[in-house]
Order: structure tokens, then C-alpha cells, then sequence
């Protein structure tokens, strides 16, 4: 099989109040690229003939799709993916439509909604207020939890443009990894352990390795539950899966209400690959290497 990792050039510059590091896809090729030595590798800054001469160049029968922000731009994920489409190339992960609709928060949000998924709801307080077509933790910080509407008011005014407003919900949180082909046919479970008063995962503790937030927000796969309360939680997150059309991966962030109950916060079909992180931890935690996790993700695209 002749197989081409594609992934996005690591831009010159980014948006005001990102770092360049978020979109550092180097890492993540290479770990791929270790445990496939026949494949081909292509960085592109992410313009259509620029991805087309590499698909011309190389002939691939299946590409690994790591482009994440073609141009720098996190709006233009699904782009390529719908490229490849066009171009009648198998790729990895999702489809170009699951890509887009999991950018815009709100719209997600709807989508599992309707298909039975519960999710936060849009009004109450305390709430949270994030960019609705933002990833990454985005202009995420401490004030994003707000009391009331001036606070809201105030966390509207530094986001670059619109954005979802739900209830805040106090439980644990949860980040739940699935993949299989068309159905979540594997699942692991970790557990984000808030310290020090941090309440939420904040872009300082997904991104500054350096920072308190990140510290005090450690993910552990030594999860503490109940046989009931892991089977709803994996229910849940195969639910988010099957309403959104995903295929290959998945991660879903899952956090429980005041009365327990787990709703969920995020979907995202295109997750962290590198070394030792994201979905790379999360399936040798659940006891797969990660050549047989990349070996299937070629046989599912």
C-alpha cells in the first residue's frame, strides 16, 4: 500500500493570543512516519495545487491526513479533507462534513442534541462562555466561568468572534478517546484532576507547558469508577461519535452535572497524534501499540 502523511507547515505567525506551537504538526508526522518507513512524507502550507502536486508526485492509495490549520488557518481543516474527497483519494479520519460541523461549536451542540446526547444547557448561571468555531482551547481563562450577564458581557468583548454560552457544570471531566472504523469500537477513559482551585481546562493549561493552569490540570488514565458510571460515560461518548458520522477517531471531553450525570462539552474528530500525548497516550493506555493504531487507521480510511 502506498501511503503519503500529509500534515500542515508550522506557521510563521498566528493570530493574536495563540501560540505557533499549537499547530506544530512535526512531531505527530514523525511518530507516524516511525512505524510506517515505506511511507512518504509531505508538509504543505496547505494550498489546493500545492496538495495536489503532492498527491501527483507521490500516487498514494491511502493518505494519513494530519493537516490541522492549512495556511495557519484553523478554519481551513476540513478543506483538505473535502479535497481529497474531490480528488477520490482515501484518507484517514473523518469526512470533510464531520470536520466542519465539529468546528462550530453551536451547531455540534445541536446535532447531538437532537440525537439524544446530553449536553449542557444554553441558559443559567454560573456559565461558561467560549468562541463557537474556535478549537484548542481558544481564548479560554479563568473568566470564562462568569456569575452573571455583565460578566458574560465583559468575556464577549476579548472573543474574536461569535460564541456559545452554557451552563457551567461542577464535576469531574473526562476525555474520552474512541476509534474504529464507521463504529467507537474502542474506548479509553482519562481523567482531567483539577488542583489548586482551577476549575476548568484553560488554553494556558492545554498549551504553556511552563504554567500553573498547566500543572494543576494532569490527565490520568487511573480513573476511578463505578462499572455504571464508565459504562454511561462510554455510552455517551459513542453517542456524540454516531450523531457527528465520525470514522477513524474521535475525542469526546465529558464533564458530570451537579447531579452526576455526564454531558458532553467538545467533540473533536481530528485529535492530538503526537509522541506521548492526546490519542497517542490514550491507546497505549488501553493496551494497543501505536503501529497497530496507525496500521488500522490505514485500513479504516
Amino acid at each position: 500500500m502506498k501511503v503519503l502523511i500529509i500534515h500542515t507547515a508550522r506557521p510563521e505567525t498566528v493570530d493574536p493570543g495563540r501560540q505557533v506551537c499549537e499547530f506544530d504538526l512535526d512531531s505527530a508526522a514523525r511518530g507516524i512516519a516511525e512505524v510506517l518507513p515505506e511511507a512518504a512524507v509531505a508538509c504543505v502550507r496547505g494550498e489546493p495545487r500545492e496538495i495536489l502536486i503532492a498527491l501527483d508526485t507521490h500516487v498514494p492509495e491511502v493518505v494519513y491526513n494530519l493537516c490541522e490549520a492549512p495556511l495557519g488557518r484553523p478554519d481551513l481543516e476540513a478543506h483538505v479533507a473535502s479535497l481529497l474527497e474531490w480528488a477520490g483519494i482515501r484518507f484517514t479520519g473523518s469526512s470533510s462534513e464531520t470536520l466542519a460541523l465539529c468546528r462550530r461549536k453551536d451547531r455540534a451542540s445541536a446535532v447531538l442534541a437532537a440525537a439524544g446526547v446530553p449536553v449542557p444547557k444554553a441558559n443559567g448561571f454560573p456559565c461558561i462562555v467560549k468562541p463557537a468555531d474556535e478549537d484548542g482551547s481558544a481564548f479560554i481563562d479563568h473568566d470564562s466561568i462568569c456569575e452573571d450577564d455583565v460578566e458574560v458581557g465583559r468575556v464577549r468583548t476579548r472573543m474574536p468572534g461569535p460564541v456559545v454560552v452554557q451552563e457551567f457544570l461542577p464535576g469531574r471531566e473526562f476525555a474520552i478517546s474512541l476509534w474504529g472504523q464507521t463504529e467507537p469500537d474502542y474506548i479509553s477513559i482519562g481523567e482531567t484532576r483539577f488542583q489548586h482551585s482551577l476549575r476548568l481546562i484553560t488554553y494556558s493549561a492545554k498549551w504553556e507547558i511552563d504554567s500553573a493552569d498547566f500543572a494543576n490540570s494532569p490527565l490520568s488514565y487511573d480513573v476511578d469508577l463505578d462499572a455504571g458510571m464508565r459504562s454511561t460515560i462510554a455510552a455517551v461518548a459513542r453517542g456524540a461519535w454516531r450523531a457527528v458520522g465520525a470514522r477513524g477517531c474521535l475525542r469526546v471531553d465529558v464533564r458530570l452535572d451537579a447531579t452526576g450525570e455526564p454531558k458532553v462539552l467538545d467533540v473533536n474528530p481530528n485529535p492530538e497524534t503526537a509522541p506521548e500525548v492526546g490519542i497517542y497516550r490514550a491507546v497505549l493506555e488501553a493496551g494497543w501499540t501505536w503501529k497497530q493504531f496507525v496500521q488500522a487507521q490505514l485500513t479504516w480510511a
